[in-house]
């Protein structure tokens, strides 16, 4: 087992940190003393995770991106070199979503979430690892989705994105074989309390939802940290996430039909929407950590606490 890393000191950065997952791992970074550099579009959200990252402790540069640019994902890149003396944890976060089946969103939504979900990730990957092998260590978290090893009928495309960034990373992953200070990791979530169902585009017709069960995105941040302490190969969160990747190992046909079916049918509520681009081409007033899909206040701070837990002790 790899020796655990010392997180306190440590400079890492986050995109996609304005909002969901990127924003709940920026906090516990924060939480535990990280140095952090954070990125997204949106300058007024990313402005409230860093008073909160700072309220926290955490020593904190914003530098408002839009990764499926090149010349932006470099400038991250440099500012944060040239700020904090080099990178040692970067994380690509930065995602969005498209909801309907394939052929009801026009062309230029498909062209801007491969952008984002795919060209993006990719400009972020590339960026990371040459800053990376300039200074001989670093790892790299991409989060992915469980939705890129099995499938979800109402988000074919986004879906379609994810196998492509598992794809990255597992290619990444041996790149990078030679380099023992490198590495590179793949987070897999399942189904996560986000706001990401209130800002994609979405042409179903129908409001979209969480898939129950809807997990923390504390607990999701805590295998990021997990990963930036001891790198690993691939990792989720959640007893349901567990049990779907060793479900698929087992029974890969029964998991994709039991899987696609379940996901299609609880993605949507009976409440008719019109159509919607969400963010796909602008930032939203829709940010925060949480979608507001777990009910119950105590079942939202017990999964707050666990996730804070856990992100102290992996």
């Amino acid at each position: 087992m790899r020796p655990r890393r010392e997180i306190r000191g440590a400079v890492v950065v986050i995109t996609g940190a304005s909002s969901g997952i990127g924003r709940a791992t920026a906090l516990a970074f924060a939480g535990l003393g990280a140095r952090l550099v954070l990125a997204a579009r949106g300058p007024a959200a990313l402005g409230e995770v860093e008073r909160a990252c700072r309220a926290r402790g955490a020593q904190v540069l914003v530098v408002p991106t839009d990764i499926t640019d090149a010349a932006a994902v470099e400038q991250l890149a440099k500012q944060a070199v040239q700020r904090f003396g080099g990178v040692d944890v970067w994380v690509q976060a930065a995602a969005t979503m498209i909801a309907g089946p394939l052929g009801t969103e026009p062309v230029e939504e498909l062209r801007r979430l491969v952008e984002v979900n795919v060209v993006g990730a990719t400009l972020s990957a590339r960026s990371a690892l040459a800053t990376f092998q300039a200074q001989g260590h670093g790892t790299l978290v991409i989060v992915g989705s469980l939705l890129g090893l099995v499938p979800n009928p109402q988000v074919p495309l986004y879906s379609m994105t994810k196998y492509a960034t598992r794809g990255l990373a597992l290619n990444l992953r041996q790149a990078v074989a030679g380099h023992p200070g490198i590495h590179v990791c793949l987070v897999l979530p399942g189904p996560v309390d986000t706001p990401i169902f209130q800002r994609s585009a979405n042409h179903t017709g129908r409001q979209l939802r969480a898939i129950p069960p809807a997990y923390a995105p504390e607990r999701v941040a805590a295998a990021i940290v997990g990963c930036a302490r001891r790198p690993r190969r691939q990792t989720t969160a959640g007893t349901v996430s567990y049990l779907l990747l060793a479900s698929h190992r087992v029974a890969p046909r029964l998991t994709d039909w039991a899987v696609a079916r379940w996901s299609a049918a609880t993605l949507t509520r009976p409440t008719p929407t019109p159509d919607t681009t969400g963010a796909l081409f602008a930032p939203v007033p829709i940010a925060g950590v949480h979608g507001g899909w777990r009910r119950g206040r105590l079942r939202r701070r017990l999964g707050e606490r666990l996730g804070t837990v856990l992100a102290q002790r992996r």
